[in-house]
Order: structure tokens, then sequence, then C-alpha cells
């Protein structure tokens, strides 16, 4: 990366070399570290961790850094863990360097913090040098006083078993085969995705988002749809990135995942171009709980399937 920012010509010397030596800077914190490493000897374990269910969110107690946190949202449709500024000065997560984070609202595009928290515990999972990044600067007007901290299984590479009904947790490099009901073919690119159909005709790119609480398209995938709801509906969002000032309700909606119908739906239509242009694919749309807590959902990296068990 160092040799690329090198020889980038003499007029592009601006954000593509900040960003990348940025980058180099980041990674070099790591020297003599291994990434992801997990407690020897536990590896290949399976870890089942119970979860309570708060505002349709799964949530776990964690430690950082030893440090006894509040809670922690598993959150499968983020990149990797995120901690407040708040909570990375308590346990003492320390910025590198920043990084670029995209997600729903009206601030889009956003510079955040990134640093490395030395340890989390999860239950029994214990893994060293995690890569984090700090929401800082801080967002305004939230609806809450306290950023919620999270973290995604897959950031740690790890597949995920959601059981709705137990209210636990089960993660590990290799889970076992279960029957399901239903098998959705998976693709994982720094998120993991399915494919839905929309009004019969259009397939699109749905981003499995256990920190999601509804079923939501994209602006584009309505767009696209051509619909003309009686009246605009506008609805108060508030993403990642700050209020979408663009969402609105749908009703009316046919969606399809295999078996999986939803007649005459309604839905929630968000601002996703500025997440689909950090990704480098379209996103056509997020299920979150109320797609999946109906199942005990696997999420399987290793055989790259979604799969749902009626609970």
């Amino acid at each position: 990366m160092e040799q690329y920012a090198q020889r980038l010509p003499n007029g592009d010397r601006s954000d593509k070399v900040r960003w990348a030596l940025t980058e180099v800077r980041f990674l070099r914190s790591f020297e003599g570290l291994e990434p992801l490493h997990f407690e020897p000897g536990k590896e290949n374990d399976l870890f089942t961790i119970p979860f309570r269910l708060v505002n349709d969110k799964l949530v776990v107690r964690a430690k950082i850094n030893g440090n006894e946190t509040a809670d922690l949202v598993v959150d499968t449709g983020a990149e990797q863990m995120v901690l407040s500024d708040d909570t990375a000065s308590e346990v003492g997560v320390r910025a590198i360097t920043n990084a670029l984070s995209a997600g729903v609202g009206d601030v889009g595009l956003r510079g955040l913090e990134a640093g490395r928290i030395d340890s989390l515990e999860v239950g029994p999972l214990k893994v060293a040098n995690l890569p984090t990044l700090i929401k800082n600067p801080p967002l305004t007007g939230l609806p809450s006083r306290r950023v919620p901290d999270s973290f995604s299984p897959i950031s740690l590479g790890l597949s995920t078993i959601i059981d709705y009904g137990q209210h636990h947790l089960i993660m590990g490099r290799q889970l076992p085969e279960e029957p399901a009901d239903i098998e959705l073919p998976m693709r994982v690119y720094r998120l993991a995705v399915v494919r839905g159909i929309v009004n019969q005709t259009h397939p699109k790119s749905f981003v499995i988002d256990t920190g999601g609480e509804v079923i939501s398209i994209s602006l584009s995938t309505a767009a696209q749809l051509g619909m003309q709801p009686v009246r605009h509906i506008p609805l108060r969002v508030f993403g990642t990135s700050g209020w979408d000032e663009d969402a609105y309700l749908l009703p009316g909606v046919d969606l399809e995942f295999d078996r999986i119908h939803y007649e005459n739906f309604a839905v929630v239509v968000l601002n996703l171009h500025r997440p689909s242009a950090l990704l480098g694919f379209h996103i056509g749309g997020i299920v979150g709980h109320r797609f999946l807590s109906d199942y005990r959902a696997t999420i399987d990296l290793n055989r790259s399937v979604l799969r749902l068990k009626e609970l």
C-alpha cells in the first residue's frame, strides 16, 4: 500500500494517498500481534451465549479489555465491532487512525476513528486483537443519550446460530449441519446477503441484519417498482449515520425469499445509496428482526447458506 501511494500521479495526492497511508498506519499497529487471536485450544469450539431481546435487538454481556461493559448488540449488519466514544474511553481503547464508514442516515459517508481492542470476552468466547470503529466524532440529535456498542460474529469469521426460541447465540468456525425448513443461498462480501424477489420481477440483494428491526427496501428499488401509493407516509428513522429524512412506508409490496412470501406487505423505504457505494454493490434491501425472529436462524459462512428452522 505504501508503494501504491508512492506511485499515484502527482495530481492525485489527496484523498487516495491519505486513506492508503491511514490504512498502513492501522495495519502497522498490529505488528507482532495476531489479529483475531482466539484463546489457544478453543479456536474450533462452539460458543453458546445467552442473549436478551431489547427493542427487537439481540443483546449480550461482554468484557472489553477486562472491563465489565454495558451491553453489546449483536449486529450482523455492521462490518466490524463498533464502540461509542464514551465506551472506548472507559475501557482504554485509543484511536490509532481514521476510517471511512457509511450507514443509513443523512450524514451518509463519515470519517470515524479506528482502534484496536486488546481482548473481548463474550461468555466463553475470548478473542484478542480486534479492530474496532469508534464513533467519534459522535452524531448530534440522538434519540437516546447512549450510542449502543455492537459486534458482528461475521467480522470474527464465525458462523452463527440465532435461536430465538431458546434465546441462545451459538457461534463457531464450523457449525454442525442441521435440518432446515428453508435454505437460502448466501453471499458474503463484507456483509452477508441473500436474494429476495420484489413484486415477482425484481431480484435484489438483501443484507441479513440482526441489528435491524424491520424489512426494508432501498430508494432505488422502490423507484424501479413504479408504485404510486395513495398517500405518502413519511417515517422518522434513525440509522447509524443519523436521521434518514427520505424514509417512508410503502404498502402493498410483495416479497419472496424462496418459500417465504409476504403479500401486500408494508416495507420501510430507506436511502441506501451511500452504504451501497462504500460496499461496491447495490443493496436492494435489509431483512432484520421481523424476518428472522420466527426461526432458528443459521448464518453458515462455510456452506454459504442461511438456514431457517421454524420455531
